[in-house]
């Protein structure tokens, strides 16, 4: 098959195992704006094309007759794929699941015709609707945007005007959402569909940066297998499976994050968002925990082949930290030094050790490392990361 073109959308380093992934049977087409991104060397042909110019990646798709298109980790390249897949008959979801699944005010829509839940919310596009909002602390995010990006939590009217302007800037459909703060521990779920069959890959446990702060939302680390009960986890999925129908998903991979409360004593699944493409780092999660290839199955889903049935059962824990602090740096040499065999994979963006500045999205990493752990040795030594000998 390898005179068979597929085409990646994104470049960047969380794309770069799903082209080396992909290159192995396909002739892999990259497309990404940076003429300087991760991925331009890893592929066949690079294209300095912005992800978000459709038409023209779609003129080239014909042009190479290509068999697959296939993006991770970017909700912008998951609206070309999609676009390009419902055009061409490929192995993807439609344009309008692409477009209910990257813009959350859209996605509310859809939470509430299928009585999904999820947290209470007003939509924002002009700064008189900041008049509805009465009760704090709220959370403001852009409507349209990934990766923590603009998401904020507001705890009074005085500083309400300016984040909601600050969310505005960064959405490219220039709506905001203001929505209530919910509570319980925070997951997301991997899952992996074909020809509207779904199956659930691995629920992973996510931290966030702790504090009262106003972007206090920055994912730090995650881990995969989830520590659920069997109760827990029955629950979790499926509510996962109600959210894949009522968003007609037909192929792919989904992340889906959500949180897990008690409600008068009644456990409940609220979804925060759902988002139809791999997660980040959730593929060497899923390996090194699972041994699952999760990247090939998005592969097959994507030619619209039949999937087998995923591994349930975990061989071990697997951690991804983010480096953000001199502190996750400190802790990240400590691990290096003292037990350098359970670093399975790491990827640093530090040129000064002096260049820690403020961390407030997943944009501002300047680093990740996975460490593999036994399912006999407890993880939580290494999510606090305050001690370790």
């Amino acid at each position: 098959m390898k005179d068979k073109h597929f085409f990646i959308i994104g470049g960047g380093d969380l794309q770069a195992n799903l082209v080396l992934k992909i290159k192995k049977d396909f002739i892999t087409h990259v497309f990404d704006y940076d003429e300087n991104c991760f991925c331009k060397d890893l592929a066949d042909y690079f294209h300095p094309i912005s992800i978000a110019d459709k038409e023209k990646i779609l003129e080239l798709a014909i042009k190479f007759n290509i068999v697959g298109v296939a993006t991770a980790a970017t909700e912008l390249g998951n609206l070309t794929a999609c676009y390009i897949g419902e055009k061409l008959n490929l192995g993807t979801n439609s344009y309008e699941c692409a477009k209910n699944t990257t813009d959350k005010s859209l996605m509310k829509k859809v939470f509430e015709k299928y009585n999904i839940n999820h947290a209470k919310y007003f939509i924002l596009k002009d700064e008189k609707d900041l008049e509805q909002i009465t009760q704090f602390p709220i959370i403001i995010k852009p409507s349209d945007r990934s990766a923590g990006r603009g998401v904020v939590k507001v705890f009074d009217k005085e500083n309400l005007k300016k984040r909601y302007y600050e969310a505005k800037d960064l959405s490219y459909n220039k709506i905001v959402l203001a929505e209530e703060v919910l509570k319980g521990r925070q997951f997301s779920v991997e899952t992996i569909s074909s020809h509207g069959k779904h199956q659930i890959v691995a629920i992973t446990e996510e931290y966030l940066r702790e504090g009262e702060f106003a972007d206090d939302f920055l994912e730090t680390q995650q881990l995969i297998p989830a520590r659920v009960n069997h109760f827990e986890k029955q629950l979790i999925e499926s509510e996962i499976i109600k959210v894949l129908n009522a968003f007609k998903i037909d192929f792919g991979a989904s992340h889906i994050e959500i949180k897990l409360d008690k409600e008068k004593d009644l456990l409940k699944v609220f979804i925060i968002e759902i988002a139809t493409r791999a997660g980040g780092w959730r593929d060497v999660l899923i390996h090194h925990s699972y041994n699952i290839d999760y990247l090939q199955f998005l592969i097959q889903s994507s030619l619209k082949q039949e999937l087998q049935k995923v591994n349930k059962k975990a061989e071990n824990f697997c951690l991804v930290k983010m480096i953000f602090t001199k502190e996750d740096y400190e802790f990240y040499k400590k691990i290096k030094t003292l037990k350098p065999q359970m670093i399975v994979e790491e990827m640093l963006f530090i040129d000064n050790e002096k260049d820690f500045s403020y961390s407030s999205s997943l944009m501002d990493s300047k680093g990740y490392y996975y460490l593999k752990i036994s399912k006999d040795d407890d993880p939580e030594i290494y999510i606090k990361a305050t001690q370790l000998s």
